[in-house]
C-alpha cells in the first residue's frame, strides 16, 4: 500500500535528521536511511541498494562523486593556497584596518564584508571561518562585543547571498545547479542581484537589531577560545593576495559572457596556477604539500555529501515518493513554487544545500523544465531554496562551525536562522514572483 511507503519515507528521514542532531556520521546514517526506505517501500534490496545503474543508493552516490569531484578538489586546493600562504589573513587585516574599529556595528559589518569577499572568491566556508576568527577575536574584545554576534556577521557574508545569488559565484552548489539546468553561473542576473540586494539590506538591519538586543541585555565579550597570534612577517601584500581571487571571479564573468564551456574549471585552474606563482615563497615552495593537502581536504566533504545524495536516488525510485511528488507538483503557484518547496525540503532533510542541489538536478529538474519552467529561473530557485533548507538546525556543517567557534546551537544558531533561513527565504519569494513574471 502506498501509504506505508510514504510513512516509511517520513520515518526514514526523521531518523536521518535525529541522528544528525545527535552527531552520528552521515557515512553511517545515510545508507541506513536508504535501507529503511527500500524495505518499507517493498523494493528489491539488492537492486536498489547495490546493482541498479541509475536508481540504486550506490549509483546515486557514485554519480554525485563523478560529476562534482573536480569542483570540490579545485576549490579545496585554491582555498589551501589562500590559507597556507597567509593571503586570507593579509586581506582580512587590510580591509578591517580600512573599515576601522570605531563602533561595534561597523566592526560587525566589516567582518561580514570580509567574509563575503572570501566566500564570493570561491574559498571554502571553513577556510573562511578559520582565517577570520583570529582577526575578529581581538577586535571583539577591544570593542566588548558578545562573541555570539560573530555568527550574525559571518552568516550574512558566508552563508547567504554570495553562495546562490550573485552572478558567477564559484560556490559548489551554485556550479552543480547551473550545470544541471544547462545554464552558466551568470544566468538570471537580474534575479540574482535583486535577491542579493534584499538579503544584504535586511541582513544589515538584522545585525543592528541583534547588536542592540545584546547591548540591552548587558552582554560582554565572552569568547572561550584560546587566543592565537599569527606572525605577520611573511604575509603577502594586499595586491598579491587579492590577485588570484580577482582572476577567478573575472574569468568566470568574462567567460560566461562569451559562453565559454566549463569556464568555472578554467577559472579555478588559472587562479591556482597564479597562486602557485605569487605565493611560492610564502608557502616555502612546498607545492607538493599544499596541492596534496588541498586535494585530501576535498575528499571528506565530497564523500559526506555523496553519502547523503545517494538517498535521493532511492527516494526518487520509491512508490511512496510518487505520491509525495505528485502532491508537490500539484501545488498552486506553478513550477517555481513546487521546485522551491521540493528543493528546500530536500535541503532540510539531508542537512545540506549542496546535496539537495545534486538530488534535484539528478532527479527532478528535467520534470520542471518539461512543465515549461525557464532553465535560468529554475536554476536560481533551486539553488536558493536548497540554501534555505540546508541552513536548518540539523545541517552537518553547522555543528562543526559552531563547535570551532566555541559556541552552541542554543547560543548562536538563531543568527544562522534569521540570516540564512528567514531573510534568504524572503529573497527566494521575490525570485519566484519575478521569475513567474518573466524577469531573469
Amino acid at each position: 500500500m502506498e501509504w506505508i511507503g510514504v510513512a516509511g519515507i517520513v520515518f526514514a528521514l526523521v531518523f536521518f535528521i535525529v541522528a544528525a542532531m545527535r552527531g552520528y556520521t552521515v557515512m553511517l546514517t545515510a545508507p541506513i536511511t536508504a535501507i529503511i526506505i527500500i524495505l518499507t517501500n517493498q523494493m528489491d534490496f539488492e537492486q536498489f541498494f547495490f546493482s541498479d545503474p541509475q536508481d540504486s543508493y550506490l549509483a546515486g552516490a557514485g554519480s554525485f562523486v563523478m560529476s562534482t569531484i573536480p569542483v570540490f578538489v579545485l576549490s579545496a586546493v585554491f582555498g589551501k593556497f589562500i590559507d597556507a600562504s597567509g593571503a586570507a589573513r593579509s586581506i582580512a587585516s587590510a580591509l578591517m584596518a580600512k573599515i576601522g574599529r570605531n563602533s561595534a556595528y561597523g566592526v560587525l559589518l566589516g567582518i561580514a564584508a570580509v567574509t563575503a569577499l572570501f566566500s564570493y572568491g570561491g574559498i571554502a566556508i571553513f577556510v573562511v571561518m578559520f582565517a577570520i576568527m583570529p582577526l575578529a577575536k581581538p577586535i571583539f574584545k577591544e570593542c566588548d562585543i558578545a562573541w555570539h554576534l560573530f555568527v550574525a556577521a559571518f552568516a550574512l557574508g558566508a552563508a547567504s547571498f554570495t553562495m546562490g545569488m550573485l552572478p558567477g559565484s564559484p560556490d559548489t552548489s551554485n556550479i552543480i545547479t547551473a550545470n544541471g539546468c544547462g545554464v552558466t553561473t551568470t544566468a538570471a542576473p537580474v534575479l540574482g542581484i535583486t535577491a542579493a540586494v534584499i538579503t544584504v539590506v535586511l541582513g544589515c538591519v538584522y545585525i543592528r537589531v541583534a547588536l542592540a538586543r545584546s547591548q540591552a541585555k548587558g552582554e560582554h565579550y565572552d569568547c572561550i577560545l584560546p587566543d592565537v597570534t599569527y606572525s605577520t612577517e611573511s604575509l603577502p601584500g594586499l595586491g598579491r593576495s587579492l590577485a588570484p581571487i580577482v582572476v577567478l571571479i573575472g574569468t568566470i564573468l568574462i567567460g560566461s559572457a562569451f559562453k565559454v564551456g566549463n569556464i568555472v574549471y578554467i577559472a579555478m585552474t588559472a587562479a591556482i596556477l597564479l597562486s602557485a606563482v605569487l605565493f611560492g615563497k610564502h608557502i616555502r615552495y612546498d607545492y607538493k604539500g599544499v596541492l596534496g593537502q588541498g586535494a585530501a581536504d576535498s575528499l571528506g566533504p565530497v564523500l559526506f555529501t555523496a553519502a547523503a545524495a545517494g538517498i535521493g536516488s532511492v527516494v526518487a525510485a520509491s512508490s511512496g515518493f510518487g505520491v509525495i511528488q505528485q502532491a508537490v507538483y500539484a501545488l498552486p503557484g506553478g513550477p517555481y513554487v513546487s521546485a522551491a518547496v521540493l528543493s528546500c525540503t530536500l535541503g532540510g532533510i539531508i542537512g545540506g544545500g549542496t546535496a539537495a542541489c545534486g538530488i534535484m538536478v539528478q532527479n527532478f529538474v528535467g520534470d520542471y523544465l518539461a512543465m515549461g519552467a525557464s532553465a535560468a529561473v529554475l536554476y536560481k530557485v533551486v539553488n536558493v531554496a536548497a540554501l534555505v533548507g540546508g541552513a536548518l538546525p540539523n545541517a552537518g556543517s553547522l555543528f562543526g562551525m559552531l563547535n570551532a567557534m566555541g559556541l552552541s546551537h542554543k547560543t548562536a544558531y538563531k543568527h544562522f536562522f534569521w540570516q540564512s533561513v528567514v531573510i534568504d527565504g524572503i529573497a527566494l519569494v521575490v525570485i519566484i514572483v519575478l521569475g513567474t513574471l518573466g524577469v531573469q
